[in-house]
């Protein structure tokens, strides 16, 4: 059966092969985003008014009418909120980045330096072009400004009225420290530092960018921030300074008048900004009492361009589709990430990790002292090693049960040949087709499929639900609680007395599925000889899913422990893992 007329129309409305003429459309500036927003709620008036086929063939007009009139960017965004927030638009299907925009995603293929050299050289940011040019995970950048824009999005119901979700803004932080974790897992597989926040306003900058795709400017080394017509660098300073001073001592003055901070979100929003800024109505005013400081941030940087370049063009930071392909996304997003963490580290009391549900995991099999970080209750399994595992009626479940579960319970995984303690990773080739038939190639970090075979007892004579966490990161950060990556997390109800041995295929990640994390960057990259992690599972009531999120360690440890003295408590085991990377 053919699609509807309407999905076709729509779909040439949210691709755009040739990258635009006019001026760019810039959903971090408030204005711009208030215009989208307003084309979004026509459109979900349109729909409601004639409901069905009928109404996205009115819809696919308006925007083709839109897109001709010189407002192409404005319009797709404005058609994708409408497409994931209305009823009759979320059955369309949403082509991804490397279809919408083919031009934006393809590679830089700028020349590496010597791997022999040192890692502070400038250019060396040109190894990990890989991650921060994937098309995946721009996509998904991307998409999170469609899915929870900073000014909410209209309500299906009444198109006039906007809709914020709960905890929108501690999930977006918690998206972006997650990203931030992972870029710096792979700058440490090629030796490099850790990603320098952006908080000095008035230094060189080092890291120059060219993406070398059409329509975007590029951005040689040593240039520094400049500021834009009515917004300088001062007043963007004055904003700092005043967002990290209430951090530290929880009070954020509106005129005369101290608020005090009772929740991270009440920070976040006024940082990022938003209609819950505590600046009020002043919310959209760069020269607010503070501003719309993180969206200024990224657009001044968007609009640094060689001195001499007058074509008025902006660097990809100007739009969200290539935003996470300059290594500055990644300095100021962890300037952004330091003043929300200042204010968790002095005003929020460390986790209560007492509460561990009625589970037994264990840290060793044998007696005597246990080494640490050699669970056998953590097992890794390759798909390819998995009898019968590409078999569509495959049941992992019950194969799991029968090789780690029953008589095999107490034996430790180097008893299984079908278990291993390395996962490993390739750079592969990955085809974009061009609008003229043509194909390009970029490379994308992949990894070989596996499974995950948790083996949990339940010490209570009836039936319990659980939440099971798993956590990675790379032994050289096992310290740093903000290093912590998160791999998954799943509800599971185990049986009265059960051992139970659960089988949870990779594809099937969390962060995949709930955060938009591209699937085949589930693992960092690691390194040839093999790179040490520590993977860690954490099984909580399912109470703890009202929490913050990326809880255990979006707070300080309690006083004198370290995120590594978790594995102290009985509802938390970690083991070794290697991470190769196949050349």
């Amino acid at each position: 059966m053919s699609p509807p007329a309407s999905h076709a129309r729509l779909r040439a409305v949210l691709c755009q092969p040739e990258p635009p003429a006019a001026p760019r459309f810039q959903p971090a500036l408030p204005a711009h985003l208030e215009r989208a927003l307003d084309v979004a709620a026509h459109f979900m008036a349109l729909a409601n008014a004639t409901p069905g086929e009928a109404g996205l063939l009115a819809i696919a007009e308006d925007a083709e009418r839109r897109a001709r009139e010189g407002h192409a960017e404005e319009t797709a965004h404005a058609l994708r909120i409408f497409l994931a927030h209305h009823p009759e638009g979320r059955d369309v299907p949403v082509p991804p980045l490397e279809e919408r925009a083919p031009h934006q995603v393809l590679s830089s293929r700028r020349p590496e330096p010597p791997r022999k050299a040192p890692p502070g050289l400038p250019g060396a940011e040109v190894w990990v072009d890989y991650f921060r040019e994937d098309a995946g995970l721009n996509d998904m950048l991307d998409t999170w400004r469609v899915r929870f824009p900073a000014a909410g999005h209209p309500d299906p119901a009444e198109p006039s009225r906007r809709v914020r979700p709960a905890r929108r803004t501690e999930r977006y932080w918690h998206a972006h420290r997650q990203l931030l974790a992972r870029y710096d897992t792979e700058r440490l597989a090629f030796g490099m530092h850790r990603v320098a926040p952006l908080q000095d306003y008035t230094a060189p900058l080092n890291e120059g960018y060219d993406s070398r795709l059409p329509g975007f400017a590029p951005r040689p080394p040593g240039v520094s921030l400049q500021g834009l017509p009515g917004y300088d660098i001062a007043d963007h300073a004055t904003r700092r300074d005043r967002l990290f001073a209430g951090a530290s001592s929880g009070l954020l003055w509106h005129g005369d008048t101290p608020l005090d901070l009772e929740h991270l979100e009440q920070l976040a929003d006024t940082a990022e900004s938003t209609p819950d800024s505590l600046d009020g109505e002043a919310w959209r005013e760069p020269l607010g009492p503070h501003g719309a400081f993180h969206h200024m941030g990224q657009v001044m940087l968007a609009n640094l361009r060689a001195p001499r370049d007058t074509s008025g063009r902006l660097g990809v930071l100007g739009n969200p589709a290539t935003a996470g392909r300059d290594p500055l996304f990644y300095r100021w997003h962890r300037h952004v990430d330091d003043l929300l963490d200042s204010w968790q580290c002095s005003h929020l009391l460390p986790h209560d990790l007492s509460d561990a549900p009625p589970v037994l995991l264990r840290k060793w099999i044998g007696e005597g002292p246990y080494p640490a970080h050699q669970s056998p209750d953590i097992l890794l399994c390759f798909e390819k090693d998995m009898p019968g595992a590409d078999a569509p009626d495959f049941d992992g479940q019950r194969w799991g049960e029968a090789t780690f579960g029953g008589e095999h319970w107490d034996k430790p995984p180097p008893s299984f040949f079908v278990s291993t303690h390395t996962l490993r990773t390739h750079l592969g080739q990955h085809a974009v087709r061009l609008p003229d038939g043509t194909e390009a190639f970029t490379p994308r970090l992949v990894h070989e499929p596996f499974a995950y075979f948790l083996r949990v007892e339940n010490t209570l004579e009836r039936a319990h639900t659980v939440t099971v966490r798993l956590h990675l990161v790379a032994d050289a950060f096992a310290d740093d609680r903000r290093l912590w990556m998160e791999l998954d997390r799943f509800v599971h109800t185990l049986g009265p007395r059960e051992r139970a041995v659960i089988h949870r295929p990779s594809r099937l990640s969390s962060v995949v599925h709930e955060l938009g994390w591209p699937a085949h960057l589930l693992l960092p990259r690691g390194r040839r000889e093999g790179m040490l992690f520590r993977l860690q599972m954490m099984v909580t009531d399912t109470a703890l899913e009202a929490r913050e999120e990326g809880y255990p360690f979006n707070r300080l440890m309690p006083r004198g422990q370290r995120p590594v003295d978790l594995l102290a408590l009985p509802h938390v085991v970690t083991r070794n893992i290697w991470i190769h990377h196949v050349e």
